[in-house]
């Protein structure tokens, strides 16, 4: 049988009719597209809950095991086989970094550190390094690591300002990740090439200026949702390849603020979050189409102030791998 390729042990050119064919066939092989949400703030304290879907079927979440403590207002990014959680609230500000592999259930397991202890951290990844920016108390610090291998985090270079909030809304493409909004209330959109190291640069601006908003995206189309400067039901996106302000793309099915997001490149799901009172419930939309959200199910429980959450297939990793 051909071994039909996959992003991280086959190279070569394969031509369009091969690839559909290997589809066709079912035969394209693929790290699938789990959705995954952890922590958060639930009545009457912070949550160590990780759960999760298969972001192509609607329906509720199932447990998938705990964080190694309990927190909120923490960052998270992911490739196709590990998810890391960093920074947060439990209830001090902790600098802890925690992974799980994305195939199986179970507890998260400590990766290492980040630079300082920051509550409300922002982060977004391609394949093979993840990136953690800004947070609470004001930072505009910008941290990596390896995804791969377990450790401490290196300094990448400085986000344009000091941003707090910075967890709600990073998204971004294989080679780009974008940070939007941020508290106080601002509509700046940041942006750095993940491949290499410095200082992010102005890229564009949201619709308005927007705090406790969510983010995800394909890669091609940022999308951010939701907020709360005032609280509303906004959807917005922008191409992430060329600079430009946000577009109106349609809204969702109630006012949400400090909720999350995450896809699969092609259906963005935006979860958790207040409207006021906590929400559980999960929206979902096609990224590649403007319009409203429908309901997509619950999680396992009500949570707000950032739980956060990814996949194995968000828009850092390369659509249809």
């Amino acid at each position: 049988m051909a071994k039909y390729p996959q992003i991280d042990d086959c190279s070569g050119i394969w031509t369009l009719e091969e690839v559909n064919d290997a589809v066709a066939k079912g035969l394209w092989r693929n790290h699938g597209s789990r959705a995954i949400c952890g922590g958060g703030q639930i009545s009457p304290g912070n949550s160590d809950i990780i759960d999760y879907h298969i972001i192509a079927s609607t329906g509720d979440f199932a447990d998938f095991g705990n964080l190694t403590d309990e927190r909120t207002l923490l960052g998270s990014c992911g490739s196709h086989t590990r998810g890391v959680f960093a920074g947060g609230k439990v209830p001090g500000d902790t600098n802890i970094i925690d992974y799980i592999t994305m195939s199986s259930t179970g507890d998260a397991a400590d990766f290492g550190d980040l630079v300082g202890a920051r509550r409300e951290v922002g982060g977004v990844s391609n394949s093979t390094r993840g990136i953690f920016a800004g947070g609470n108390p004001g930072s505009n610090v910008i941290e990596y690591v390896t995804i791969a291998s377990t450790g401490n985090t290196t300094d990448f270079g400085n986000l344009t300002s000091a941003r707090s909030q910075a967890s709600d809304a990073p998204c971004g493409s294989p080679t780009r990740a974008l940070f939007a909004g941020g508290y106080p209330s601002s509509d700046i959109i940041d942006y750095v090439e993940i491949a290499t190291t410095g200082n992010a640069v102005d890229f564009a601006d949201l619709k308005a200026a927007e705090a406790f908003l969510s983010g995800t995206s394909s890669s091609i189309r940022a999308i951010w949702a939701g907020g709360q400067t005032p609280m509303n039901n906004d959807i917005q996106y922008l191409t992430i390849a060329s600079q430009g302000n946000a577009l109106n793309f349609g809204d969702l099915t109630g006012n949400r603020a400090l909720g999350c997001g995450t896809s699969n490149s092609i259906r963005a799901l935006i979860m958790g979050g207040e409207s006021p009172s906590t929400l559980a419930t999960i929206d979902y939309f096609s990224i590649n189409h403007g319009g409203n959200a429908a309901d997509f199910g619950d999680l396992t429980a009500a949570r707000v102030n950032g739980p956060t959450s990814t996949s194995q297939a968000h828009g850092g990793l390369n659509d249809g791998i």
